[in-house]
């Protein structure tokens, strides 16, 4: 069976509803890198202020470095860990016993693409029952913690500091950003009868 990648849940005739939310959950993903990101230029340009006297341009541009470096690190240490053997898709499908249809046409009905659709679908809803079970409620404590750190950044951001300013600017968009990825996510996730845990 071909390797079945999160971007391609949608795609596999899956319900309206669990269509939605594995779109969402992957845009949810990614909104809430990018905000964490910026969150945490913020904070370490705002910590290098304090500690290092720079001109503009060199504090703006080392929290910058750091993040790049961080990324690289956090990417080849995610690609090796999703290491392993890539299946042979369609052609394991071609043998006496293969059970899908001339060309593994999904669109046809073939028993591998009901297969990859079912564990689509299982996929979904564990993700929404575990998500469910971390979240508890669609509006929760846990925003909290980012509107503490908007009330921080908009601290710093009333300093004369110039480099303080745009390091508390941009806690507050991260801070901000991440608030609403959480909300749009629990919208999704307590949204109809699907999960479990609701």
């Amino acid at each position: 069976m071909a390797f079945l990648s999160r971007q391609q849940v949608p795609t596999l005739n899956l319900s309206n509803e669990l269509a939605g939310f594995s779109s969402a959950y992957a845009k949810s993903k990614v909104l809430g890198a990018v905000t964490f990101a910026l969150w945490l230029y913020g904070l370490i340009e705002v910590a290098l202020a304090q500690f290092v006297k720079l001109g503009v341009i060199a504090s703006l541009g080392i929290p910058a470095l750091l993040l790049v470096l961080l990324g690289v690190v956090a990417a080849f240490y995610f690609r090796s860990g999703m290491g392993g053997t890539e299946s042979g898709g369609c052609a394991a499908g071609s043998g006496e016993h293969g059970c899908s249809q001339v060309g593994c046409d999904v669109s046809n009905g073939g028993c591998l693409g009901k297969f990859d659709r079912e564990v689509a679908e299982r996929i979904a809803h564990m993700e929404k029952d575990k998500l469910a079970l971390l979240l508890r409620r669609k509006v929760g404590y846990d925003l909290f913690l980012p509107l503490f750190w908007i009330a921080v950044g908009i601290k710093l951001a009333l300093s004369s500091s110039e480099v303080v300013a745009i390091g508390g600017t941009a806690l507050i968009i991260g801070a901000a950003g991440l608030m609403g990825t959480r909300l749009y996510l629990g919208s999704w996730v307590f949204r109809g009868g699907i999960s479990s845990a609701e």
